[in-house]
């Protein structure tokens, strides 16, 4: 027989051997003849007991069986598959519990062994009729399902599969269609099986209303992480403004990581101002992943306490870590109205213009356009000169962000950069200063080896407004490159629209 026909029968061959090894030692003696079968005469009726229960019991598992083959809408052929493995497992069960206590009857017949050996033996052979009693009502259950009409649990995480498959083929999302599947996925909940749980939790995710919102609250509670991840993240997906409190409360105790970075992110989603305490606190999360998911959270609430908090544990960090706060602290600039951002957020920001990271140095340097603030544009004048071609990026961007008139050389210098993102920049700065100091420049990279300099350019032009980028912006209209066409001609048409004035 091959390695493989001995993995297609692995159960078979585990069987046999479990029994040689349970034979062997039920027979063995031990040579003690003061004890005769006499003396365990009075104990034939346990095994006895077991092997008749075991068989009464079998006897109504294959008419349990029998039934679910007659009752199910489906094919003889399709049931039977399915129900071939619980067949299998109580099957071998039953049939070893059968053997083993025959075997015990036997060797208390005619053996003479010690006590000790005989009550271990008895004792064996209730642990057997446990196993059997366990095996078999737990099939039985499941094979109760096809009686009653009612699916399994792979039939349930079959059925459920389905409807997701819909949800991502279909724009139309099939559970708001259909109140009957919605309510299918929250009885699905309760199933044991947490697979099923969780994929009912993120079909859910996908419908709305207060029976939804109540069923994936409940998950929260869930003894299985999966599962309490997936209603965490639908509930921020769904937005209730009843899940930020049981979320906070479920965030403090939770050990599970994963939980907690998702419990943030679904809480900072919300937008509800609630969170920012907890948010603060999870700063100190013993997990970094944890922490880092606080920082960007607390970005996006962009919250005045929250901006305080990121500042205070901003040099206290780990690299990863303050890039992540730097990056929050542009966003969370971002939420307030021009001239209200955060004077010290701002100098935070500048310090770490000089950090030795130079990925920190290009946060810093994207985050301090964000914030619009005035002070920031010498410092990032400072940047264009940095060793690394990223920060001088960031840095051009943002002085574009800011409009800042003192850039411009600096910036026409950047046109000849051999760096083609850098030149992409440079021109997109420039095009948001709208200086006419830059439209000689700037007509000369529509001749730009890179067509997105092309494109940018034409852009530029358009919004710094000369009528005489017109005649170079023609001959652009037929460049090889059809994103570069089609800038040129709307710079053409917005151009034309501020002649026509």
């Amino acid at each position: 027989m091959k390695l493989t026909s001995l993995k297609t029968y692995k159960l078979e061959v585990f069987f046999l051997f479990a029994l040689v090894i349970l034979s062997i030692f039920t027979l063995s003696g031990n040579g003690n003849a003061d004890n005769s079968a006499a003396s365990s005469g009075g104990t034939f009726w346990l095994p006895s007991t077991v092997m008749q229960s075991v068989a009464a019991l079998y006897a109504v598992f294959i008419a349990i069986f029998i039934l679910s083959l007659q009752s199910n809408r489906d094919s003889t052929n399709s049931i039977a598959n399915r129900i071939k493995p619980l067949l299998k497992i109580v099957s071998y069960t039953a049939a070893g519990t059968i053997y083993f206590n025959g075997l015990i009857l036997i060797v208390f017949s005619f053996g003479s062994f010690s006590e000790a050996k005989m009550k271990l033996l008895l004792i064996s052979s209730l642990i057997s009729m446990v196993l059997s009693l366990v095996a078999i009502v737990y099939s039985s259950m499941n094979l109760l399902s096809n009686v009653s009409g009612l699916k399994t649990s792979s039939e349930k995480l079959s059925y459920i599969s389905d409807l997701l498959r819909g949800q991502e083929e279909n724009p139309v999302n099939p559970l708001k269609q259909s109140e009957k599947d919605t309510q299918f996925c929250i009885k699905a909940l309760e199933d044991e099986n947490p697979e099923v749980r969780t994929i009912a939790a993120e079909a859910l995710g996908q419908a709305r209303g207060p029976e939804v919102e109540k069923a994936l609250l409940g998950l929260l509670e869930d003894k299985n992480s999966r599962v309490r991840i997936t209603a965490a993240r639908n509930l921020g997906r769904i937005g209730t403004e009843n899940a930020s409190v049981p979320l906070i409360k479920r965030l403090a105790v939770d050990k599970d990581p994963v939980f907690r970075a998702c419990a943030i992110e679904s809480l900072g989603n919300l937008k509800d101002k609630q969170a920012i305490e907890p948010l603060i606190k999870s700063l100190d999360d013993k997990v970094p992943e944890v922490r880092i998911t606080a920082a960007r959270f607390l970005g996006i609430l962009g919250d005045e306490k929250a901006e305080e908090a990121l500042i205070a544990k901003l040099d206290k960090s780990s690299p990863e870590l303050q890039k992540q706060i730097v990056l929050a602290l542009g966003s969370s600039g971002s939420k307030k109205p021009t001239g209200l951002s955060s004077k010290k957020a701002a100098e935070a920001l500048i310090r770490k213009l000089r950090n030795k990271d130079p990925e920190i140095r290009k946060c810093a340097a994207e985050s301090l356009g964000k914030l619009e603030n005035p002070e920031s544009v010498a410092p990032l004048l400072k940047c264009l000169d940095d060793t690394n071609p990223e920060v001088r990026n960031a840095a051009a961007y943002s002085l574009g962000t800011l409009r800042a008139e003192k850039a411009i050389d600096a910036l026409l210098e950047m046109l000849a950069e051999e760096d083609s993102e850098l030149r992409i920049t440079a021109v997109y700065a420039l095009g948001n200063i709208s200086s006419r100091k830059a439209v000689d420049a700037l007509l000369e990279t529509l001749n730009d080896s890179n067509p997105w300099v092309r494109r940018y350019a034409a852009e530029a032009l358009a919004k710094i407004g000369d009528q005489k980028a017109t005649a170079s912006l023609v001959k652009n209209l037929n460049d090889p490159d059809p994103e570069v066409r089609w800038a040129t001609a709307e710079a053409l048409r917005v151009l034309d629209k501020q002649n026509s004035r």
